[in-house]
Parts: C-alpha cells; structure tokens; sequence
C-alpha cells in the first residue's frame, strides 16, 4: 500500500506517516492482508502467536486453516457479500489454533480498492478478545444454569417457556410442561447429610438428561423441583406415556452411603394450549396438577384438568373469612425500613400487610395473598394497603421526620384493573401525601405476559410515584430486558444475599445485577441482609441500599418510629 502512495506521489511527510500508523498496528493488533480470492499475503508476529501457525504455513494459504466450524457458512457468505462490495466488515469471529484450541477475534476487515472502486486487497484487523469472551460465557452459565446439576434454572425456564410457546402456537404444535417433585426428599438430607442429598439430586438430573435432552428440555426450578418441557406432544395420553417412562427411570435404586435408596418422584402435568397459553397459567396448572398427585401419596403423576382448583375445605374456609376479614378490618401494616448501606441513614420502608384472625390467629402472607389474588379479593384488600400506607406516610411527613419513602406491594392483579390509576390518585389526593414519598413494588411476572401492563406502570411514574421490581432475578426478566422495564428500583432477591458471604456463584450474580442496573441508571436494593460481612460486600460491589433482619424486622408503626429516632 506504501508503494501505492509512492506511485500516486505521496509526499515523504504522507508516508513517514503511514509507516508510523502500519508500525503502531503491527505491534498492537492481529493483521492480515489476502489477495481478493482470499490467499493470505501478509500476517504479522500476533497472528503468528495466537493461531501457532508459521509465517511460512501462513502466506500463500487461505483463512480456513483456522476455521473452528463454529459459525454457519451464511456467516462467511454475507462477510464476502459485504467486503467485495468494497463495505467495511467487523464481527466477532471464534477461530482454531494449530493445536486445536480455541480463541475469540474482534474483526474488522477493509477492502484497498482499484481506480475503478472495486476491492482487490483486503487488511483484517483482529483483537483477540477470548478472555471477555469466556467472562461472558461463566456470567451467562452463573445467571441461567444450576451450579450445582448444570441444567437450566429458574431464570432460563421461564424465558425457554415463553419461547417455546410462541415457537408451537406458529407452528400449530402441542407442548406439555411437567413440574417434577422428589418426594419426603428433606429425610434425605436429615438422614443422610447435605452432602448426599446434593449427590441424589445430580442423579436425578443426569437421569433426566439421559432419557430427555436432545429432544425435550429440561431444568431444575429449586431444591428438589424439577421441570420438564416436552415437545411435540400428539394428545394428553402422549404426554402421559412419557412421564410414566420417566417416573420408572428416576425410581431405580441409588447407591446412597452403602445403601440401597429408591427416590420417589411425583410430577403435574399441564398442556399447551388445551389448558393454558400464557407461561404463567402453564406453571400454575402443572403446580395444581403436582399438588393434587402429592395429595394421593406421592410417587405418581396427575394431568390439570379444569376444576382440578376445587376447593378444599380448608380452601374454603380461608377464602370466606378473608372475605370478612377485609370488610371486619382485622388487617395491620408493618414497617420494615430500608436503610443505606454505607452510612446507616433511612431511605425508606416496605408496609408489609399482616393478618391477625381472632380465631385463626395470624395466617402468614404466603397462605393469605395468592387465595386473595385468584378470587380478586385483593382488589378491596390491596386498596386498603395502600390508603393506610399512604395515611401513615402522610402522618411520618406532617410529624418532622426527615423525608423517606414508604413503599406498598401491589399485585398484577391491581394492575389489570381499569380503574387502578383512578383509585391511586384518589387515594393520593384523599390522604394529601406528596407522591414523591410513595414507591409501589411490582414483581417481575407484573411486566411478563400482560398486554398495557407496561403503559399503567408508566402512568404512575408520570403521578410520581416510584416503581421498583421486587424479587427480581427469580422471574420473567433476561439481563438485556432490564432497560426497557419502566421501574427506578431493582430488588435483589433475597435467596441471592442469602449465601453471598459465603458462595461465589451468589456474589458473581449480584455484581452482574448491579454493573448491569447501574449501566441502564437503576437503583438496586438488596433484600434479606442478615450479616455485617453481607453488608460489606454489597457496599463493594457498588448496591447501596438494603433491607433485612440485620437492621430490623417488620415492625409496627410506633416502633418503627423508635428505630427512627435512634
């Protein structure tokens, strides 16, 4: 190219310049310079290093000497298409060394064209990226995939679901999800250690890869949960047959601390679209299915059918005094306050609703809430919630204390409801609270599979209010769904704080959910702080906010007052 310039009579101040920048490239990137059939006629020592080939091997040979067979040829296709065109290319290319490992390149190739504008060199400049690369691909594992079985996790079943949904409903074809349940499994570990329970449960997925990776997929949803996504099912009895197939694998005996251990498994069967379409309902359905197979012993396997929800007596009984609970007042608000990390100071609190029947005595929220969510009952519930929240809040603003806010959980439930802005801004406008003060947490299946959901949630940051996502990390979101949420707050949830001082893999999440909030300009809080050392390596890693037992309980109003004040 230097002689070029020299031909077309460049200057020697021009080309001192060149060489300058052909030396600074030289020593700083991988190049590479091939005739326009594609035969390699210069490279320089980096590429020399990196792919262990030879000068000498190198020139006069073609790039497919280091082709790693990763990349479709409609890859390389449209690579040429764009360079003989005379267009510039970059992309990220996965190349094979002499010795058969592996490496990453950042590519970028540009066409030396003719008097007539057409290419008859290319010079492609690489920048070995492996090592970000592989950073990538153990965040990408650590987010998606069970440490401990290597299937996928909670995380990476709900985005598969909601895929394959879509994928089968296009194609008109049937999927069945199974929520699998290893029976009495906690006697495994009190009888026999953790240590053993971790190895029936690295069985128990090895066995389930082996009868149904490759043609259905699989993932570990918690402890002893397991879920299966079957493809291509013809009808229920198809469904059935394979689960059946399944159950009589995962029963064979393991060898268990010289002992002869037989797992029981149950499982609850759903399908697509005979009982639900949306992911959620899916789940729902199987769980109810799963439920109702336990309830017989264990050791089987139920399919939804429509009323399997039949209510129990107890069921019953919950939803009628619930009923007259909301009317009666027999609910309380508890604070638990939220405090910044670093110096101690209050940011906030979460009103947490609490049940006290005076025969029941207290029903804790996870027995109460979802009975109150599937009968709507939540509607007359939730708007109480609120109204006291915000009349507290009111009443902390109007006694002096240093302004903080107060925040109220709300259901997708609330959300669906077409009069939900109206109620808020009636409440608002009722309690005389400034809306600064209110923050509302959603949980991430609010923003999943609901149509306008994402247009009422903007709605109430256009009154004021702030909107956080609580749990998150255990729901619909994907790491690159973050920036489009319409929330100022990320929760962490707290089953990733639990083991933070202590597991590597929790740390390694929590700081990617933090780099990654911070990127899109999200708050974070960190839920569930129980220890000091938990504090100190949040503040390191850059979360500045957190709740938890290690500052305080829920508390009722006066003595949150108290912890207030000290």
């Amino acid at each position: 190219m230097i002689q070029e310039l020299i031909r077309h009579g460049a200057n020697h101040s021009e080309i001192k310049i060149l060489r300058d920048i052909a030396q600074a490239l030289d020593q700083s990137a991988i190049v590479a310079i091939t005739d326009r059939t594609g035969k390699i006629i210069y490279a320089n020592e980096m590429f020399t290093k990196i792919s262990q080939y030879s000068m000498e091997e190198l020139l006069g040979a073609n790039h497919r000497l280091i082709n790693s067979g990763y990349h479709l040829p409609g890859f390389f296709q449209e690579m040429w298409a764009t360079i003989s065109r005379g267009k510039m290319w970059r992309g990220e290319i996965y190349n094979k060394a002499k010795d058969g490992s592996f490496y990453w390149v950042d590519t970028t190739i540009v066409p030396f064209l003719n008097d007539k504008g057409n290419p008859y060199e290319y010079i492609s400049i690489r920048y070995d990226i492996t090592p970000r690369k592989e950073s990538e691909r153990m965040t990408h594992e650590l987010i998606y995939y069970d440490q401990l079985t290597n299937l996928p996790n909670r995380i990476s079943i709900r985005k598969m679901l909601h895929e394959e949904i879509a994928r089968s409903t296009d194609a008109g074809k049937n999927l069945a999800f199974v929520f699998l349940n290893i029976d009495r499994f906690r006697y495994v570990n009190d009888s026999f250690g953790h240590e053993a329970g971790d190895y029936v449960l690295t069985v128990i997925a090895k066995r389930l890869k082996d009868k149904l990776q490759g043609k259905h997929m699989i993932g570990r949803l918690s402890g002893d949960e397991f879920a299966l996504l079957l493809k291509n099912i013809r009808n229920a009895e198809h469904a059935e047959q394979i689960t059946q197939e399944v159950k009589q694998y995962l029963e064979e005996p393991i060898e268990l601390m010289g002992q002869s251990h037989i797992p029981s498994v149950s499982f609850g069967i759903a399908l697509c679209p005979e009982h639900a379409t949306k992911p959620s309902e899916l789940v729902m359905k199987a769980e109810k299915a799963l439920g109702s197979a336990k309830s017989h012993g264990g050791s089987g396997f139920e399919m939804y059918r429509h009323g399997t929800a039949t209510k129990t007596l107890e069921r019953i009984l919950l939803e009628n005094e619930l009923r007259k609970s909301v009317q009666l007042g027999h609910f309380n608000l508890d604070y638990q306050p939220k405090l910044n990390l670093s110096t101690g100071e209050l940011t906030g609190v979460e009103a947490l609703v609490r049940w006290n029947h005076p025969d029941l005595g207290r029903i804790p929220p996870d027995r109460f809430i979802p009975v109150a969510e599937e009968t709507k009952i939540i509607l007359p519930l939730g708007e109480w919630v609120l109204r006291e929240a915000c009349r507290q809040a009111k009443k902390w603003q109007d006694s002096g204390y240093q302004p903080f806010r107060t925040a109220v959980n709300m259901s997708a439930v609330q959300l669906e409801e077409p009069t939900i802005l109206k109620t808020i801004q009636a409440i608002l406008g009722e309690t005389g609270v400034a809306a600064d003060l209110i923050e509302i947490e959603l949980t991430e299946s609010a923003f999943a599979d609901r149509k306008g959901m994402r247009e009422t949630v903007g709605k109430i940051r256009d009154l004021g209010i702030t909107v956080s996502i609580d749990d998150f990390g255990t729901g619909y979101s994907t790491f690159s769904y973050i920036q489009e949420l319409p929330a100022d707050i990320l929760k962490i949830d707290m089953s990733f704080i639990r083991e933070i001082h202590e597991n590597e893999d929790s740390r390694a999440i929590v700081e990617a959910i933090v780099t990654l909030a911070d990127i899109v300009g999200l708050k974070v809080i960190a839920e569930g702080v129980e220890y000091g050392e938990q504090v100190a390596i949040l503040n390191e890693l850059g979360c500045r906010e957190g709740q938890g037992y290690y500052y305080s309980k829920p508390v009722s109003p006066k003595d949150c007052e108290t912890f207030m004040k000290k």
